[in-house]
Protein backbone atom coordinates (compact mmCIF):
# COMPACT_ATOMS: atom_id res chain seq x y z
CA UNK A 1 0.00 0.00 0.00
CA UNK A 2 2.74 2.31 0.65
CA UNK A 3 4.60 1.54 -2.58
CA UNK A 4 1.53 3.02 -4.34
CA UNK A 5 1.07 5.77 -2.37
CA UNK A 6 4.75 6.81 -2.35
CA UNK A 7 4.94 6.04 -6.61
CA UNK A 8 2.03 8.45 -7.09
CA UNK A 9 3.13 11.64 -9.95
CA UNK A 10 2.44 15.14 -9.33
CA UNK A 11 -0.37 16.24 -11.76
CA UNK A 12 -0.51 20.35 -11.27
CA UNK A 13 -1.41 20.12 -7.69
CA UNK A 14 -3.04 16.20 -8.15
CA UNK A 15 -1.00 12.84 -7.40
CA UNK A 16 -2.19 10.70 -9.15
CA UNK A 17 -2.15 6.83 -9.19
CA UNK A 18 -1.16 4.44 -12.07
CA UNK A 19 -3.91 1.69 -12.40
CA UNK A 20 -1.41 -0.39 -13.44
CA UNK A 21 -0.75 -1.39 -9.43
CA UNK A 22 -2.48 -4.77 -7.92
CA UNK A 23 -6.34 -4.17 -8.42
CA UNK A 24 -7.14 -5.81 -4.65
CA UNK A 25 -4.98 -3.24 -3.16
CA UNK A 26 -6.36 -0.32 -5.67
CA UNK A 27 -10.21 -1.25 -4.29
CA UNK A 28 -8.71 -1.10 -0.97
CA UNK A 29 -7.00 2.23 -1.04
CA UNK A 30 -10.62 3.10 -2.33
CA UNK A 31 -12.15 1.84 0.35
CA UNK A 32 -10.54 3.25 2.87
CA UNK A 33 -10.45 6.38 1.33
CA UNK A 34 -6.80 7.44 0.51
CA UNK A 35 -7.45 7.60 -3.44
CA UNK A 36 -10.60 8.28 -4.97
CA UNK A 37 -11.72 8.77 -8.99
CA UNK A 38 -11.96 12.01 -10.16
CA UNK A 39 -12.50 12.52 -14.35
CA UNK A 40 -11.23 8.80 -14.84
CA UNK A 41 -8.43 9.24 -12.70
CA UNK A 42 -7.35 7.55 -9.47
CA UNK A 43 -5.64 10.65 -7.31
CA UNK A 44 -4.69 11.22 -3.12
CA UNK A 45 -7.39 12.37 -0.96
CA UNK A 46 -6.62 14.36 1.81
CA UNK A 47 -6.02 11.30 3.94
CA UNK A 48 -3.83 10.14 1.38
CA UNK A 49 -1.36 13.07 1.15
CA UNK A 50 -1.17 12.43 4.74
CA UNK A 51 -0.23 8.78 4.72
CA UNK A 52 2.22 9.21 1.90
CA UNK A 53 3.86 12.46 3.97
CA UNK A 54 4.20 9.88 6.92
CA UNK A 55 5.41 7.02 5.03
CA UNK A 56 8.04 8.73 3.44
CA UNK A 57 9.36 10.05 6.62
CA UNK A 58 9.75 6.92 7.64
Amino acid sequence: METILLSARSAGSTLIVSRGHDPATIRLLLAEGFIRERLGHLVLTLKGHERRRACSRG
